[in-house]
């Protein structure tokens, strides 16, 4: 398995994800997602409201990475979504270096791999959405 911080990375996703994308599930792929969503949402509802309906703000995010932390300290939730997210990844669900946010006043960001491999296949991949202020290098992407 991999490290427990990327793993929570890529879960913290994929509840961001469906929940964004619950309403327009019209494939396999976005019914899985939906599927995932249904199973976690009453998890994350009552304490963060506005998860449905802004995903991208950066405060929603903040609170549900510390929900999914206090939630992944019960070894069944644990189980259950490594499960879930294992079958997700399997679905051809992939997700890499995605930043949603503001950055401001940087020196140099680098997001992205140090090499590029062509057998990796991403549904998204090195995806930045926010706004840069003031920044002498950014970097996206791969090599």
């Amino acid at each position: 398995m991999e490290p427990i911080s990327i793993f929570l990375s890529t879960a913290l996703g994929y509840i961001l994800k469906s929940a964004w994308q619950t309403k327009a599930a019209k494939t396999a792929k976005e019914e899985l997602v939906g599927g995932f969503w249904k199973w976690i949402r009453p998890k994350f509802i009552k304490d963060i409201p506005k998860i449905e309906t802004n995903t991208e703000d950066e405060d929603i995010a903040t609170k549900t990475e510390e929900k999914l932390l206090e939630l992944i300290k019960s070894e069944d939730f644990f189980t259950e979504l490594s499960k879930r997210v294992e079958e997700l990844q399997k679905a051809g669900i992939k997700e890499k270096n995605i930043f949603s946010g503001n950055i401001k006043r940087m020196k140099k960001i680098r997001i992205g791999d140090k090499e590029y491999n062509a057998n990796d296949i991403y549904t998204r991949k090195n995806i930045f959405e926010g706004d840069v202020e003031d920044g002498e290098e950014f970097i996206l992407g791969d090599g």
